[in-house]
Formats: C-alpha cells, sequence, structure tokens
C-alpha cells in the first residue's frame, strides 16, 4: 500500500486522457465532414469549369462541336433544330423557318 497514490493519480491522469482523446478525435471527424463537403463543392465547381470553358470555346468556334462529334461518333446528324445561328446571320436570315431561340441572360 506504499504507492496508492501514485497509482490513483495515474489511474486518474489516464481517465482524463482517454477523455480528451475522445474529445479530440470527435472534433477532427466534424472536421473531415466539412472538408469532405468542400472536396465535393471543389469538384463540382471544376466541373462546372470545364462546362464553361467547352461552351466558351464554342462560342468563339462554333465548329468546334463539329469537330468533336466527328471524333467520337462515326455518324453525322443533320437536324435542322440543332443549327447555330449568330445574330449577324439573323439579320440576313431570309428563311422563316428557325425552330430554335436560346437566349441566356445572367
Amino acid at each position: 500500500m506504499k504507492y496508492t497514490k501514485q497509482i490513483v493519480f495515474m489511474l486518474f491522469l489516464n481517465l482524463i486522457i482517454v477523455f480528451l482523446t475522445i474529445f479530440t478525435g470527435n472534433l477532427t471527424r466534424k472536421l473531415e465532414l466539412t472538408n469532405d463537403e468542400i472536396k465535393k463543392n471543389i469538384g463540382k465547381q471544376k466541373e462546372q469549369l470545364t462546362i464553361n470553358q467547352i461552351e466558351f470555346s464554342f462560342y468563339n468556334n462554333p465548329n468546334y462541336l463539329k469537330k468533336l462529334h466527328n471524333i467520337y461518333f462515326s455518324f453525322d446528324e443533320n437536324f435542322s433544330e440543332k443549327k447555330i445561328f449568330s445574330l449577324s446571320n439573323i439579320t440576313n436570315f431570309s428563311n422563316q423557318s428557325v425552330l430554335l431561340v436560346n437566349i441566356q441572360s445572367k
């Protein structure tokens, strides 16, 4: 019974260390969940950015999608509703059978 005070002190110290470890583990789990959400949001933003880059290159060069289609598909589509008109083409456009107009505003 010579070391009872030291044993009780060490047990109490170990109990405090266990509770602190559980507490910090809980905090790091919350941080891990928020980091996973941030990574998902970053992935979505990167995907949106690549889509916007494709749209931007398509806006600058209308033949871009046709070239992509020729690379990935072996057949050629000729649908009249997929024709794209610029503003200069619409002012000189004499045919009145325009099927689709898409205006994007932000």
